[in-house]
């Protein structure tokens, strides 16, 4: 026959050798309270002087309806690194996996496909681009603005920080004398670069530095940009704050 299982009391005392070594005292008189905890706790804590009215005033106003934050599980992990919670940790798995510039690169993001390179592809691009400009300039003629000098400081701070894709450039001059006459619509800009579509249908790429390019403007109006005063993205044109330069002709 097989024994009974050995069963134990959870709250059984403590041997009198554990009571000796733990120093702690031992004939503690147990009442009501202790054997009763939770009502003895609320009874302890919680004003009882309040009426029957008053209490449900109070639970009606400050506890019904509302979310109690009784623990707050991320104080104390905040500030461990390496701990999950901490801000280090949060940040980590909060960001997203960026693709890396060699991988566009690798996948050819910002490449123009073969197909794509015709020039009848972005004439709307350029007419999009001459009511922009046009809009951007105000309604005044271009060349009447430039009479004036004051009007003519406004009208060149908004060029500098205009958008040029879908622009017509000419390479005016250049240090080197293939580039020299080349002309197109703007495709891409980066920072050191013009990505023109000629009207051959080629793709060319023309760096900025020792070039000097003629912008043309609606209502025949040209404006001539300085390639090596002009090497910024066009993101940062948009905000950077220039200031006058002396130019090095080429």
């Amino acid at each position: 026959m097989a024994d009974k299982p050995q069963t134990f009391d959870i709250y059984a005392q403590l041997a009198k050798n554990v009571k000796s070594r733990s120093g702690a005292p031992a004939d503690i008189p147990m009442d009501s309270t202790t054997g009763k905890f939770t009502p003895g706790l609320i009874e302890r804590t919680i004003n009882t002087d309040l009426s029957d009215a008053k209490a449900q005033t109070v639970f009606t106003e400050r506890v019904e309806s509302r979310m109690l934050l009784l623990t707050n599980p991320y104080k104390d992990n905040m500030s461990k690194p390496g701990r999950v919670g901490s801000n280090m940790e949060i940040a980590r798995r909060s960001q997203r996996k960026r693709i890396t510039a060699k991988e566009k690169r690798r996948l050819k993001i910002y490449e123009l496909p073969a197909e794509a390179r015709r020039y009848a592809l972005f004439l709307p691009l350029h007419r999009l681009w001459t009511k922009y400009i046009s809009t951007l300039l105000g309604d005044k003629d271009v060349a009447e603005q430039m009479a004036d000098l004051k009007q003519q400081q406004q009208l060149l701070g908004r060029l500098l920080k205009a958008d040029l894709h879908g622009a017509k450039l000419e390479v005016e001059r250049s240090k080197c004398p293939n580039f020299v006459g080349l002309a197109g619509i703007v495709a891409q800009e980066t920072k050191n670069a013009f990505k023109l579509i000629t009207q051959d249908d080629r793709l060319v790429v023309v760096p900025k530095a020792r070039c000097v390019f003629t912008l043309h403007l609606p209502s025949d109006a040209q404006c001539l940009i300085y390639g090596d005063q002009f090497m910024y993205r066009a993101s940062e044109r948009a905000s950077k704050k220039f200031k006058p330069r002396p130019s090095v002709d080429l």
